[in-house]
């Protein structure tokens, strides 16, 4: 056999082997709780689903490769000029993007841990190194904590909130520090893929401090949350000036984006009530199963998200195993030191019942 390290850079070899993780279109799969992906367990608008329905004849046809129209609806919403707003395949791909326009070998990205996964592996794909600065103990990034990991090697500084996989978002006037205290020739990234969550209960999304900001910025975010279209693939990102739009959009795939999904995204703009309801439902069920969690003895952490995370005080994985013996899937932190911490997607209410049982089953034999 081929020896591949020959040809396969060292920076890519290093990094783990994705394992895999079950979606409900998996075989053998059916009947089961997917409570671990933090997807929208409730379908899309209706008229998302014409939408798609109705664009199935088109896809004979490559999609834009920049989405004018959906850009423009995007931009008005943010209160800023289109050529601002960036589309990938997901905000997964939008945070590649980042990292293929900014990181190469001997570059530092400051994140924080745990936090989304594709910060570090985006950066270690470049070669670079990603200096992680651990969460405070409510779940909330360590603001001071990713300021004092910044050095002259620094190129990109991201931030989580809410963050996932503890649910706590900063306070503005923590958004407004980063906004000052990153330097100008850093790029500032503000994952906001939860901000429809946060603004539903009161909450302030990071933009304006943004705005005041001297110095690039990107705050990228999803429809697969608030909107349910994850298995469409859509996020994108606001950023600062269009000199940093030109940057990702050179490296994004060209037809990164299916004609379907940006009908739909479009679509789902359109319905806004239709996405209200979702998350005010999806939050209702939030605190009933964070409640159930409590009354059991945990101490789930404050979340603004469609998830709920709690140190079960013992190793999670043999927990989550004797769960999905039951049919309920849900997640691990995975990061060092936060081995005994486990995360539930907020599911339908009788999912969420099951996962509360199945819980108390596996307790007894973990």
């Amino acid at each position: 056999m081929m020896n591949q390290r020959g040809f396969i850079r060292p920076a890519v070899d290093r990094i783990p082997a994705f394992g895999g993780v079950p979606t409900c279109d998996t075989a053998g799969m059916a009947g089961q709780a997917f409570l671990h992906l933090n997807e929208c367990p409730y379908p899309p608008s209706p008229r998302v689903v014409e939408a798609i329905t109705h664009g199935a004849a088109g896809v004979n046809r490559y999609g834009e490769p920049r989405p004018q129209l959906l850009a423009e609806r995007l931009a008005q919403l943010a209160g800023v000029e289109a050529d601002r707003i960036v589309i990938g395949n997901g905000s997964d791909e939008v945070l590649a993007m980042i990292a293929s326009a900014t990181l190469e070998a001997g570059d530092v990205a400051v994140a924080p841990t745990p936090s989304f996964p594709r910060y570090r592996i985006s950066a270690a794909i470049q070669g670079a190194q990603t200096r992680l600065v651990k969460l405070l103990l409510d779940g909330r990034n360590d603001v001071a904590g990713l300021l004092g990991a910044i050095d002259g090697a620094t190129r990109v500084v991201y931030c989580c909130t809410p963050n996932n996989p503890s649910g706590a978002p900063l306070e503005p006037e923590e958004i407004a520090h980063l906004c000052e205290r990153v330097p100008a020739d850093v790029l500032l990234v503000v994952d906001e893929a939860y901000a429809e969550f946060h603004r539903h209960e009161g909450g302030v999304d990071a933009l304006p401090a943004l705005a005041r900001r001297n110095g690039p910025w990107a705050s990228v975010r999803t429809f697969s949350k608030a909107y349910a279209l994850a298995g469409l693939r859509l996020g994108y990102a606001i950023v600062s000036d269009g000199a940093i739009a030109a940057a990702l959009t050179k490296v994004k795939l060209n037809f990164n984006l299916s004609r379907i999904a940006v009908q739909a995204g479009l679509a789902a703009l359109d319905d806004k009530e239709y996405a209200d309801g979702l998350i005010a439902a999806m939050v209702v069920e939030r605190e009933r199963l964070a409640g159930s969690l409590a009354a059991m003895g945990f101490a789930p952490l404050p979340s603004r998200a469609n998830f709920v995370s709690f140190d079960l005080r013992r190793p999670a994985m043999p927990v989550m195993a004797a769960m999905a013996r039951r049919g309920v899937l849900v997640r691990e932190w995975r990061d060092p030191g936060y081995e005994t911490y486990i995360r539930f997607s907020v599911g339908l209410p009788a999912e969420n019942d099951r996962a509360v049982a199945a819980l108390r089953l596996a307790l007894g034999e973990a």
